[in-house]
């Protein structure tokens, strides 16, 4: 496409191969970055719903039921998370996990394939709680802990940068309009004023 608008412009204008090699660099690249940032938004939203369901199966398990089951209970009612890429990956857990694949595998498989960390990391928990023949509940509270405080880190980074991009809005907005409406009519008053 870009290539396209390129040559058009190049024949209208007539200004040679510049106007035919940007936009079509241009059209190759865009794409790739809006899908890598979709990548990533989608990956941080995930990031961000694994922390609740941590949670949840910390409850459920904290209640009582096994872990195997808390996490086929979560996951079935946990569509709508507010993440499709976790979802699919637990949906398809549980498909491993029915077929007679370890929960803990199927976890870990599907975790690394959608890119989902903290996923992989419960995998991991889970394994090493079956190896060493201890109860899952410290380790996933463990988890939990652990997993807001990455939430509350990423939050102050965020909010760290806020001062920064407020400083641009003041500086590109209010400054010209200080400028145009204070200073400018101060400035023209005192020349007045001097000159009179």
């Amino acid at each position: 496409m870009g290539a396209l608008v390129g040559c058009l412009a190049s024949a209208v204008w007539g200004l040679g191969l510049i106007p035919v090699i940007v936009p079509s660099y241009a059209g190759y690249v865009l794409p790739s970055l809006v899908v890598e940032r979709r990548d990533a938004h989608r990956r941080a939203e995930a990031e961000n719903a694994v922390v609740t369901l941590v949670e949840f199966l910390h409850a459920v398990v904290a209640s009582g039921r096994p872990l195997e089951t808390a996490l086929a209970s979560v996951a079935t009612r946990s569509n709508g998370s507010g993440s499709a890429l976790l979802d699919g990956a637990l949906a398809f857990a549980l498909r491993d996990y029915t077929l007679g694949v370890p929960m803990h595998a199927a976890l870990a498989r599907h975790g690394g394939a959608s890119g989902v960390r903290g996923l992989t990391e419960l995998a991991s928990r889970i394994e090493r709680a079956r190896d060493l023949g201890r109860g899952v509940l410290p380790l996933l509270q463990d988890l939990r802990d652990e997993l807001r405080a990455d939430e509350r880190a990423r939050g102050l980074a965020a909010a760290s940068h806020v001062e920064g991009k407020l400083t641009l809005v003041l500086t590109l907005c209010y400054l010209p309009a200080l400028a145009l409406l204070v200073i400018i009519p101060l400035f023209l008053t005192l020349l007045a004023g001097l000159f009179g």
